[in-house]
């Protein structure tokens, strides 16, 4: 087994090597899963390549929670553990670690997952399997949408997901479009699943919510594109008002520093960022320009409540600066966990299913349930303009808006589509 793929969290230690089970084994009622006691999750995200950092990000928000809450006594009384393993963004890869964390460290649940393609390719291996998973950043609409919806859907009873979604962020990008003054937008997107969908949902949204404005170019480049000047001037030469662009990772970096350099920020005057503020990017305003429109799945300042506060103080207390939104929805799916188990009385997977069905949970990003028909958290859209601080020394934005909607008027805002909501 390699090291790269393996990490455990105990009160903060990393356990330099596995404890491999013989199997897969039943856990009917008790605690817990990998070890003779405590509760053992396992944790899935991209841990390596152009995307690494939104695992970095997310193990600092786990270990944080699992020292919070082994401190606090646990879960029932015993302590939590998580390994975590690298999906490197592919299916194949996510798949077989899921098998690995299931078969051999016997995990009472499963989290994270970055990719929207690589969850939809999963969650029918997660109900074959009868286990949970709380999802906390894959953010495709199909996959909260349940099965035989749409051709696309894959939604079951035993994934959920605690973060928005394309729908979510594409119905806060329409409402912020309503607000501005350009009526022709493009799109430049990752070349496949996210990409097409976001432009699917952000031109269904605008049509469906009566916004005055056509579409009149498109472009997606690939995954780890490193020129991306052909895909700028293809856009740049349509002359958009407003551009809605859904790229991330390392892509996201690149394409801002080339578009800077092309004179994209001077040529167009909307550029809408999709979870721009998805990564600790580097400050002095850059590479997000000031000013630009752009979106989160969770804000360090807004709510602003108890719990929001807490967690940003002790996060930027820990680790010198303000928690993405990655942190925090692997901060908040530990919390999740603990108190599903402690409300079904231990770990069984269907018990914990039927637990987190229509859940009220606080947490950072809010007070939220999760809707009984598709197992999607009811979390709001956030969008807002970047701005640099200097009290915190990175981008945030400000001002800041929290789009909320409830399921219903999500469905009613997308008009006469016949996408799913998902939500």
């Amino acid at each position: 087994m390699k090291q790269r793929n393996l990490t455990r969290y105990d009160r903060r230690t990393f356990l330099k090597t596995a404890t491999v089970g013989a199997g897969l084994a039943s856990v009917a009622g008790c605690l817990g899963g990998g070890g003779d006691s405590g509760v053992t999750l396992g944790a899935m995200y991209i841990r390596s390549g152009f995307a690494s950092l939104y695992g970095e990000e997310a193990e600092r928000g786990f270990e944080l929670a699992v020292d919070e809450i082994n401190d606090d006594g646990g879960i029932d009384g015993e302590d939590v553990e998580v390994i975590v393993r690298d999906t490197e963004g592919d299916a194949q890869t996510a798949n077989r670690q899921m098998t690995s964390l299931i078969e051999e460290e016997n995990v009472d649940g499963l989290f994270g997952l970055d990719s929207s393609g690589v969850a939809q390719a999963i969650a029918p291996q997660v109900a074959q399997n009868r286990i949970p998973l709380m999802v906390t950043h894959a953010a495709t609409p199909f996959l909260t949408s349940p099965e035989g919806e749409h051709e696309n859907s894959v939604g079951n009873d035993y994934v959920f997901r605690c973060s928005n979604t394309v729908t979510h962020d594409m119905y806060g990008a329409a409402r912020v479009v309503s607000e501005l003054d350009g009526t022709e937008w493009a799109t430049l997107g990752p070349d496949y699943a996210f990409g097409e969908e976001t432009w699917d949902y952000f031109r269904a949204f605008n049509e469906g919510m009566g916004n005055d404005v056509e579409f009149v170019a498109e472009q997606f480049s690939p995954l780890e594109t490193n020129d991306f000047s052909p895909y700028i001037s293809s856009i740049l030469d349509a002359e958009p008002d407003g551009v809605i662009t859904p790229l991330w990772g390392a892509d996201l970096t690149t394409f801002l520093g080339q578009a800077e350099g092309s004179g994209w920020f001077d040529q167009i005057d909307h550029t809408l960022v999709s979870v721009g503020m998805g990564t600790d990017l580097p400050a002095d305003g850059d590479p997000i320009p000031e000013g630009t429109h752009a979106s989160t799945r969770y804000d360090p300042f807004v709510p602003d409540t108890e719990e929001n506060q807490t967690f940003r103080e002790t996060y930027v207390e820990e680790y010198d600066t303000l928690p993405t939104y990655n942190a925090e929805g692997a901060y908040r799916a530990l919390y999740l966990y603990r108190q599903a188990i402690e409300e079904a009385g231990g770990t069984d997977a269907d018990d914990l299913i039927e637990t987190f069905s229509g859940m009220q949970h606080t947490g950072p990003v809010g007070e939220y349930e999760f809707n009984e028909e598709t197992n999607q958290a009811t979390v709001a859209s956030i969008w807002g303009e970047v701005s640099y601080s200097d009290e915190w020394g990175s981008n945030r934005l400000e001002p800041v808006e929290r789009y909320e909607a409830s399921p219903e008027e999500i469905e009613d805002a997308l008009g006469d589509s016949d996408l799913p909501t998902g939500v």
